[in-house]
């Protein structure tokens, strides 16, 4: 097992790419000047619509952790992941230079399916991925990161995109994980004054991300990464 570990690890050490993280977020910073307000719009209707739900469903079945509420919950999760999708999908797209309205929320509801069934598998080989050591674990649960954002915006089937967000992504894992801890030290950080500074650092977080798929995924180098699943 110690062998088969570290054979797996292995495979994401690998930091090759053209992006660093201080060009992302420098860039990031630049592009969320015009895209703060639209940003927010969209975090409150998500925000709005995840506590009525909740308060609904709060209001209708209680908080007992029956058999019956957790099978809601799930729907919920469900109902709700394709929205999440489209909050992440709006700083691709400002991170692309392309148009960002509010509709873009929405976007992911017409690949409702793949997503769901996305999700579920995603679930089942990240928890499998944690029984193996733990760090299988995580290491697929920052390598399926793009996974939703190529259905969307590549028409992926649910393999597909997962096993094209895992490849790229172990190219420069660790420098993608190094970002996602620095963006939560932001939003630490930022959320001490009176929460004043996630005004900033939320559309910057999300922008950034979506410079790093733009940068992975809007070039030749995608065409690759799919024939090398075919």
């Amino acid at each position: 097992m110690l062998t088969l570990t570290i054979r797996f690890l292995g495979e994401f050490m690998s930091t090759s790419s053209d992006w660093s993280i201080g060009e992302v977020l420098k860039t990031a910073s630049e592009k969320q000047v015009g895209f703060k307000l639209n940003y927010f719009i969209a975090l409150i209707i998500y925000s709005a619509i995840s506590i009525a739900i909740t308060l609904i469903q709060e209001a209708t079945m209680g908080t007992t952790g029956d058999v019956a509420v957790s099978l809601v919950e799930t729907l919920v999760t469900f109902i709700l992941f394709p929205l999440g999708v489209g909050l992440g999908l709006l700083g691709i797209r400002r991170a692309a230079g392309k148009e960002t309205p509010l509709n873009t929320l929405w976007e992911p509801y017409s690949h409702a399916i793949p997503l769901i069934v996305m999700l579920v598998l995603m679930a089942v080989l990240i928890v499998a991925g944690f029984f193996l050591l733990i760090l299988p674990g995580i290491y697929l649960s920052i390598a399926y990161s793009f996974a939703p954002y190529l259905i969307v915006e590549k028409n992926m089937g649910v393999w597909e995109a997962l096993e094209t967000s895992r490849k790229a992504i172990t190219q420069y894992w660790w420098r993608y994980f190094g970002l996602m801890l620095i963006a939560l030290l932001l939003i630490i950080v930022g959320s001490i004054p009176l929460l004043l500074g996630l005004i900033w650092v939320i559309p910057i977080v999300a922008i950034a991300t979506g410079e790093v798929f733009a940068k992975t995924f809007g070039s030749p180098e995608t065409e690759a990464l799919t024939q090398d699943l075919e």
